[in-house]
């Protein structure tokens, strides 16, 4: 059987889009991750080169992971709102594809976490066969109920970089797998 492609395509939910970062996203990405109210419940706000090196890592995924972090565009406004997808993380010894997601402030409590991570998870599960991760911090119940709600489920509590982190787990079984 031949090897399926990956799609993609933009992904279309009534109020958001979740589509693949490009160059053109840099500078506003780069902005995001200097900023704090958008760097709430991570590690903090990151230097300039920081921001770059993340954001050059983003373009990096998108290339091995149809799934990988992507921007989320407010199609009323046309702007990135923030991201949702994967990234790999080392964790316990082991490489595992970590589920995350960020919105500025003012897109919080909508619902656009939950619609767009449904989406992008909907098409990860025609790919992927294995675990997802999703490490978020403890005081941060709003990402917890969308994790819940999304079909994470607790795991563990862990160290992660240093600092405690709730990690939830999800297993996908690709289409025909």
């Amino acid at each position: 059987m031949p090897e399926q492609q990956p799609d993609l395509r933009p992904v279309a939910i009534p109020r958001v889009a979740v589509r693949h970062v490009v160059e053109a996203d840099r500078p506003r990405f780069v902005k995001l991750f200097c900023d704090q109210g958008f760097m709430a419940f991570s590690d903090g706000v990151l230097s300039l080169n920081e921001a770059e090196e993340r954001f050059d890592r983003m373009i990096a995924r998108c290339a091995e992971v149809s799934f990988a972090k992507q921007a989320i565009v407010e199609l009323s406004s046309g702007i990135v709102v923030g991201y949702t997808g994967v990234d790999w993380i080392d964790l316990d010894g082991h490489r595992w594809l970590e589920w995350g997601y960020r919105l500025v402030p003012a897109a919080r409590g909508k619902g656009y976490a939950t619609e767009a991570t449904k989406a992008l998870l909907t098409r990860a599960a025609v790919e992927y066969s294995g675990d997802l991760l999703a490490i978020i911090h403890p005081d941060n119940q709003p990402s917890q109920n969308v994790c819940q709600k999304l079909g994470f489920r607790y795991w563990k509590t862990a160290r992660v970089n240093g600092e405690l982190r709730n990690i939830y787990r999800m297993r996908l079984h690709a289409a025909g797998s």
